[in-house]
């Protein structure tokens, strides 16, 4: 881009710029954990950077004086991609949950698009590798404290956690940045810069093996024969050759960091070493491998049921629970593994169900054009150190969307922010590296042709303009950012009353939640638990039902039958916990549930038989002790004291001592007893 560099940017330009950065920093790095919902510091970060960063360029480019549209291979499959999400809002019944999916996705295309019409120079794209970079280091530097218990802020997450998340995001948005900063080290000629690059990738893959992410270990290992190709492929092995030296001593303490986090010794705090996880990955009976192949089954299930246009944006975690039990009744060894899934775990398939085959081709067909970009560049480019870059940038996109076949990192803020940035920077490199007749061509085409329009200044309209945006700005802050942020806020806190079992604050707390964000379908399904307990029968009923629009749990339906249940309207409460168990074959509570429901009823036969699958489902359940003495006490109820005695003897077997049921049991046992003498 050198020959850019004189080109100056504007004020806007220069503070869009800054904006875009500062999302870099603050999506994966700014975490307050004392919020319902973990993910919504990402989310909150990214709305509003975005919504500052698009509204000051939009500001900037009113007052430009000549409108430049340059077309793109890409840009016209994701101007298509977004009318599709557009369109899906309007389409889809669940209005609300595809909003909240779609203004992600139209975040991560505005990153786009403010990255590539800003950036013009190598400086500027300098300077956002490099704050990738630092990101990366803070993340793996603050994994590796928090695994040595150095840090306590997240402890109460998992052993291996950082400010971004969970081990899998870690180790994802590493991945992403790796080769690009493999690169770097590679063409640093200063020592003190080399060792510096030497000490992050050092930390980043230590990181990774710390992580033991399993999806993502596949990812690199084909990206890396994908990246050796394409080295001997377009024949820039010789800076390889001249680190030669420096990549040994890096390989060197890999070595050292695998044999650390592959063996039993002080350092290595994981329950399983390494070679234990990888062998994991071909144990047919893994539940985790199991569940997501019933989740991919599922969704295939989707995609089959409307393959063309999907069920919309955001409805797969609405109707995900519904084509499970579909899946499940054809398949019930499947039922061991059930799941209420809100994610496929692999993007492309959960694209295909939600915006259909159609909107997944024009997905793929972008991946195309991205691959048909860098390869053309590859093979035109005379300067090595510039191919080295782009291998970097490629190696990086191709890991993050391997690893989408196995996991959801554009349902997380920070990887699907950082992967559109890594892209935008990726074309604009490109573009501002492209020094081919073709590109020279185009550059001496007609103005019309390059889509150039001159506009008068009018200083009014600007400013009336520009108020107007202003004022869009500050209505999109306050509705998709401040108020849903504050909501989990206050959901977090109402859960701790809750916990504490004051159930008056905690109302208060999630009502508050629930005024802040009406759209939020778990705040609506814990306030419906809220009312239910302070025996406000009417009010836990419709909250639960007005859940049901945002938010799909089989709770709902387990909770709404007990409602009706209270209010004596049986038929509807045995229906709601039909569904239930119908949504989930194995819902414990749902059966103890309908089986008391019988039994007031004096259904005894219906209630036996919701009890007796308890048993059959759980049998090893230390919780059992209390279904055995229900079965005792309908027994008890059908007149036929033996069987009743069977069961008030096994419970009380397995009764944990100093609990108030053992006093009823001998109670029980005592009267049948009594009664046996009598006879």
């Amino acid at each position: 881009m050198d020959k850019y560099k004189i080109e100056n940017i504007n004020f806007y330009q220069r503070t869009t710029l800054n904006i875009v950065k500062l999302s870099i920093l603050c999506t994966p790095l700014v975490a307050y954990k004392y919020v319902d919902r973990y993910l919504i510091n990402q989310e909150t970060w990214l709305k509003l950077l975005v919504v500052l960063g698009g509204g000051i360029y939009l500001i900037g480019f009113l007052r430009e004086e000549n409108i430049n549209f340059k077309k793109n291979k890409i840009h016209l499959p994701l101007v298509l991609l977004i009318l599709i999400v557009v369109f899906s809002f309007i389409k889809n019944g669940f209005l609300m949950s595809s909003l909240h999916d779609g203004i992600i996705f139209l975040a991560y295309s505005i990153l786009y698009f403010l990255i590539i019409k800003n950036i013009k120079n190598q400086y500027q794209f300098k300077s956002f590798i490099q704050i990738f970079f630092l990101t990366s280091f803070i993340i793996a530097l603050y994994t590796i404290l928090h695994y040595y218990d150095y840090i306590s802020y997240l402890q109460e997450y998992a052993q291996v956690a950082s400010l971004i998340g969970q081990k899998n995001w870690i180790s994802n948005y590493l991945a992403l940045i790796f080769p690009l900063m493999l690169c770097f080290y590679l063409l640093e000629k200063i020592k003190k810069k080399k060792i510096i690059y030497f000490i992050s990738l050092s930390f980043l893959y230590a990181v990774l093996m710390i992580c033991q992410s399993r999806g993502i270990w596949i990812s690199i290992s084909l990206t890396l024969f994908f990246g050796i190709f394409l080295i001997f492929k377009f024949n820039f092995f010789n800076l390889f050759k001249e680190n030669k030296k420096w990549l040994i001593l890096l390989l060197i303490t890999f070595i050292i960091i695998t044999i650390i986090y592959s063996t039993d010794n002080p350092l290595n705090k994981s329950a399983l070493t390494v070679p234990q996880r990888a062998i994991s990955t071909f144990d047919e009976k893994d539940r985790s491998i199991n569940m997501h192949i019933l989740t991919w089954k599922v969704t295939g299930l989707m995609i089959k049921d409307k393959p063309f246009l999907g069920g919309g944006v955001g409805s797969f975690k609405i109707n995900y629970l519904d084509y499970q039990a579909r899946f499940l009744r054809e398949h019930p060894e499947y039922n061991k593994y059930w799941t209420n899934a809100k994610e496929a775990h692999n993007e492309y398939l959960q694209i295909g169900a939600e915006i259909g085959l159609f909107g997944l081709g024009i997905i793929l067909i972008m991946i195309l054009k991205l691959y048909n970009l860098f390869i053309i560049f590859l093979k035109k480019e005379i300067d090595d150190k510039r191919k080295l870059i782009c291998w970097g940038l490629l190696l990086g996109i191709t890991s993050f969307l391997i690893h989408s076949l196995f996991t959801f990192p554009l349902h997380v803020p920070a990887l699907g922010s950082a992967f559109f940035i890594i892209l935008g920077l990726g074309v604009a490199y490109i573009k501002n590296y492209d020094l081919t007749e073709e590109r020279d061509k185009e550059r001496n085409k007609d103005c019309l042709m390059n889509g150039e329009k001159k506009r008068s200044k009018n200083y009014r309209l600007f400013i009336l303009y520009t108020i107007l945006i202003l004022l869009v700005m500050s209505v999109l802050i306050n509705d998709i950012v401040v108020r849903p942020y504050l909501a989990e806020v206050y959901a977090y806190q109402g859960e701790k009353y809750f916990e504490d079992d004051n159930n008056v604050e905690s109302g208060y707390k999630y009502r508050y939640a629930n005024k802040l964000d009406p759209f939020n379908g778990k705040v609506l399904f814990n306030l419906g638990v809220n009312y239910y307990i302070l025996h406000l029968y009417g009010a836990a009923e419709q909250t639960f039902k007005e859940s049901k629009k945002y938010y799909n749990d089989k709770s709902i339906y387990g909770n709404l039958g007990l409602c009706y249940m209270e209010r004596g309207d049986y038929p509807r409460a045995e229906e709601e916990f039909k569904y239930a168990i119908y949504l989930d074959p194995r819902f414990i509570k749902a059966y103890s549930d309908l089986g008391l429901l019988y039994f007031e009823k004096e259904n005894y036969d219906g209630s036996i038989e919701q009890w007796e699958k308890i048993l059959e489902i759980e049998p090893n359940s230390t919780e059992n002790y209390v279904v055995l003495a229900n079965l005792g006490a309908v027994y008890e109820k059908k007149e036929m004291p033996d069987k009743s005695l069977e069961y008030f003897l096994k419970a009380l077997q397995l009764v944990p001592e100093g609990s108030p049921i053992i006093e009823e049991i001998e109670k029980e046992i005592y009267k049948i007893y009594k009664g046996n003498l009598n006879d």
